[in-house]
């Protein structure tokens, strides 16, 4: 009609209240043409660094190395785009971006953000508190003075002689992102409403990014710190792109080669280290997640383990061993990953080259390994005596019993390098599935202080019901003499339920629910089908009633299609990659503590 009527075909863009064309190709080219016309008026790369009180953190024989990028771009754009969540098929999402209710379309306003200043002390004290306490010590990617001294620049306590100078671009960075990550574990009531405001903070938090993700140390703890909330929060970024780019710059920076230079301070050498295994855990979370292939193999890493002491015994002088142990939980998270990277290496990214005798071996290998990793966390928790660890303690063990049903999973499944898996191996895997979303489960309704993960569990659990509907089409014999009907329809409830509570942070992980459920009802009608002709002589009734919450769809024909994962967009989020449809209120609450029912006071009288 605009061309008929020889007009531009525009409309009213709300976000800058100027019109956008309604081509999707002619809004591309002028923002390209926009952004090109920044990139080149930008001035040579301005490094923001610390104060001086705290720039002996940085390395002097660090210099500025690329990520692969330009200097005055350190962070890729792409990369601030939602994660994709895994789905079944390729055609779940038909809507265009042009249609103005869909929220990535041009034409919706950005969301709101809103500042740390927004928060009150006492309750910005207690997130930040909480992080220090319970958070570094599982990932360990800064030095506590570090963050402490960022803090102490953002916000200033009563009665400190400081100087009350304009907090650095870092600073608020860094302590925005940390208040987020503590607003998404503290909170016990109201969840989606606290991952709404702590979105909005990241949100501010980006605004500075072009400042603080720099191609070196510091840019890159930074960037570690983005990729954590994005764990958290996949809607926010895309992992994958924020992941490969930290191990880049690992493998630009040296991080993955053990360092043996006498410049370096115990300190440094320290934070160099655990900046690197930090980097390393992220990269195989997310490449087991994504079914990625990795960009650190082990073969390629000599690095050590940083320390386990407290960072209070960890200065430029020297490490004090004698004191307490804080950071077990990130040195046991590592070794799993080491795990991990082995079963990808071997399953995943190439086919094996061992013969079948070889491969069971190894995989009987691997499944003592993982085994043992288990129980020496389990030991260790039962010798500890530190009240004041229990809670962590509590965590890891959680942790290592997902982990070790998830590795089952992962190795027995139907994989690029065994596609066809025998009965046995898909059995077990069929069990392991099931544990491991009864753990995630268990672990997204924890309390205060523990980590509420959303990426790993939604990925693991998804491809735990693939395995587990795989399972149940093509061992029926072997499910049928192991577990009852009832049992069954139980252990795919099991499976609904940490869809719905994981959708409350996530909200597009629900359609990970909608394609189980769809899937499900003609390889339950198999089965049903399987039973009776087993048991022609037995009364029946009880087997042809529906399972409640399944809706009846046509069938889904090859059910090897149920094992590719596509990538697909986040449906749910917008252009800028944060959630927008039925978003909670961002709005700065009124009373904190009432409406997510930190209990704050009670953790200053015992901590600070």
């Amino acid at each position: 009609m605009c061309l008929n009527a020889g007009v531009f075909c525009v409309a009213l863009d709300a976000a800058t209240n100027e019109t956008a064309p309604r081509s999707i190709v002619k809004f591309l080219e002028n923002q390209i043409a926009l952004l090109e016309g920044q990139l080149m008026t930008l001035p040579g790369k301005d490094v923001k660094t610390w104060r001086p009180s705290i720039k002996s953190f940085q390395e002097a024989t660090c210099s500025a190395l690329s990520l692969g990028l330009t200097s005055n771009v350190p962070l890729a754009q792409c990369a601030i785009s939602p994660t994709e969540i895994p789905v079944a098929n390729k055609d779940l999402f038909g809507i265009s971006d042009l249609d103005e209710n869909h929220p990535r379309t041009i034409l919706n306003p950005r969301p709101k953000q809103i500042s740390i200043s927004s928060i009150p002390l006492h309750i910005a004290e207690f997130l930040f508190r909480t992080y220090v306490q319970r958070i570094i010590p599982q990932y360990p990617i800064f030095h506590t003075v570090q963050v402490e001294l960022a803090f102490d620049e953002c916000f200033v306590l009563p009665g400190a002689c400081v100087d009350a100078g304009e907090p650095s671009l870092r600073s608020l960075y860094i302590v925005s992102i940390i208040v987020a990550i503590s607003l998404t574990t503290a909170a016990r009531n109201k969840q989606a409403r606290a991952q709404s405001i702590a979105a909005s903070l990241v949100r501010s938090a980006m605004f500075y990014a072009p400042s603080v993700l720099t191609n070196d140390l510091d840019g890159l703890q930074c960037l570690l710190l983005l990729i954590q909330y994005t764990f958290l929060d996949p809607s926010v970024a895309n992992l994958w792109l924020l992941a490969g780019l930290a191990s880049e710059a690992c493998i630009d920076l040296g991080l993955h080669v053990e360092e043996t230079s006498s410049a370096l301070s115990p300190l440094q050498l320290d934070l160099r280290r655990r900046i690197f295994w930090c980097a390393y855990e992220m990269e195989i979370a997310v490449c087991a997640g994504l079914q990625r292939p990795l960009r650190l193999i082990a073969a390629d890493i000599s690095a050590s383990f940083p320390s386990q002491e407290s960072d209070q015994a960890i200065t430029h002088a020297s490490i004090d061993t004698t004191g307490i142990e804080t950071k077990f939980i990130s040195r046991r998270i590592w070794g799993f990953r080491i795990i991990e990277s082995s079963v990808l290496e071997m399953l995943y990214q190439d086919a094996p080259c061992l013969s079948e005798p070889a491969l069971e071996s190894w995989m009987e290998d691997v499944e003592g390994k993982i085994l043992e990793w288990r129980e020496e966390v389990h030991q260790s928790a039962s010798c500890n005596r530190d009240p004041a660890l229990r809670s962590q303690w509590d965590e890891i063990e959680l942790y290592v019993d997902i982990a070790y049903e998830w590795i089952l999973v992962l190795m027995y499944r139907p994989c690029p390098g065994l596609k066809a898996r025998k009965r046995e191996h898909l059995m077990k895997a069929f069990d392991a599935g099931v544990k491991v979303a009864t753990g995630y489960f268990t672990q997204a309704n924890r309390g205060y202080g523990f980590l509420k993960y959303v990426f790993h569990p939604c990925h693991h659990s998804f491809a735990s019901a693939m395995v587990f509907l795989q399972a149940l089409k093509y061992c029926k014999e072997e499910i049928s003499d192991s577990y009852t009907l009832t049992e069954v329809r139980e252990y795919l409830t099991c499976f609904s339920r940490f869809f719905s509570a994981i959708a409350e942070r996530w909200p597009a992980a629900a359609h990970c629910l909608d394609d189980i459920q769809r899937l499900w009802t003609p390889i339950y009608d198999e089965y049903i089908t399987f039973l009776r002709h087993k048991q022609q002589n037995v009364q029946l009734a009880v087997l042809t009633s529906p399972l409640e919450s399944i809706h009846t769809v046509e069938s889904i024909g090859d059910m090897a299609d149920l094992f590719e994962w596509w990538p697909t967009f986040n449906p749910i989020a917008e252009v800028t990659g944060f959630a927008t449809q039925n978003n909670p209120s961002s709005a700065v609450p009124y009373d904190w503590q009432a409406e997510f029912q930190f209990d704050a006071d009670a953790f200053s009288q015992e901590f600070i």
